[in-house]
């Protein structure tokens, strides 16, 4: 009897070792960040551009000699919200902003995915904490779904590719229509991934509104994909023209274009991606005609 008792009890010693042990190196790939106020001195090139004021910031810890990232809080108008921005070289080369979710009961909400390298690549983020008060950020960096205290590059298999087929995704129109793929046969389509919050977006708009203008006689179909709520796409359309036909994507598709806006795609008789680029870009309508040229030479020559 004393034997078994003792064994019970080495075995219940052992087993709660062991989980406070596991509980340890779980709380190891978290790690903390101090908030400090202003923008850091690498945003002194783009500070005065930005659609939003930069309060504060930091530098996490990424255990990577080529990538940084940056995070912070900000002020736009009325609204108060989060940035996150990737440097390499000592230069920003993308920034986006978020809204953090304080006491979420889903652990996705607060996972930001940086993609880059026109989408091949993902970074992923996990942001446990934003304090305000404390000025505190408690983060992990994941891999594969993995928990790990260093930043991970990771590969994406990309959908939206040169030379790959469109999905026929699920798409609905501002009064609630589906969206009808097959009444587009034989037509060349333009897609713009956009949302209103992105100032490039909305940057580009009158340019690419010429160029519906331009082909407005041409077996051409200008498309806006958006994820916006409705009643924000809506209000600002109310001051905002935008002659692409505009659209809406359903939860389930989003993946597909990821987390970044904005995106051109150019579609061509049979659905295949001849063109897809990512980012705002000045010069984006002209390479979009220059691409309707060559689609429409090719066409012609075919004939």
């Amino acid at each position: 009897m004393y034997f078994r008792k003792s064994t019970q009890l080495v075995l219940l010693i052992f087993i709660t070792t062991t989980l406070i042990g596991c509980q340890k190196a779980k709380r190891d790939f978290y790690k903390a960040g101090e908030f400090h106020q202003g923008y850091p001195e690498i945003f002194n090139p783009i500070q005065e551009v930005l659609s939003f004021k930069i309060q504060s910031h930091t530098k996490l810890e990424t255990n990577n000699d080529t990538i940084a990232i940056y995070i912070g809080f900000l002020k736009q108008g009325e609204h108060y919200g989060n940035w996150i921005a990737r440097a390499s070289n000592n230069q920003i080369m993308q920034l986006s902003t978020f809204d953090f979710k304080q006491n979420s009961n889903n652990e996705k909400d607060n996972i930001i995915d940086i993609e880059f390298n026109n989408s091949k690549n993902r970074i992923s983020l996990k942001i446990i904490e934003l304090d305000t008060i404390a000025n505190k950020i408690t983060y992990s960096w994941i891999n594969q779904s993995t928990l790990t205290d260093s930043l991970t590059i990771q590969k994406i298999d990309v959908p939206l590719l040169q030379g790959k087929t469109f999905p026929a995704i699920e798409l609905t129109d501002v009064n609630g229509t589906k969206f009808n793929w097959d009444s587009f046969k034989e037509q060349t389509i333009i897609i713009n991934w956009w949302a209103v919050g992105c100032k490039p977006c909305r940057e580009e708009i009158p340019s690419l509104n010429k160029l519906v203008d331009k082909y407005s006689n041409k077996n051409v179909k200008f498309l806006s994909i958006t994820d916006d709520p409705l009643d924000r796409v809506s209000n600002f359309l109310k001051n905002n023209e935008f002659k692409y036909d505009i659209t809406f994507l359903s939860e389930n598709d989003r993946i597909l274009f990821g987390s970044s806006y904005p995106k051109h795609i150019i579609l061509d008789s049979t659905k295949t991606i001849t063109f897809y680029k990512e980012g705002g870009s000045e010069s984006i309508s002209q390479e979009i005609d220059q691409q309707l040229t060559e689609l429409n030479s090719k066409t012609i020559t075919n004939k």
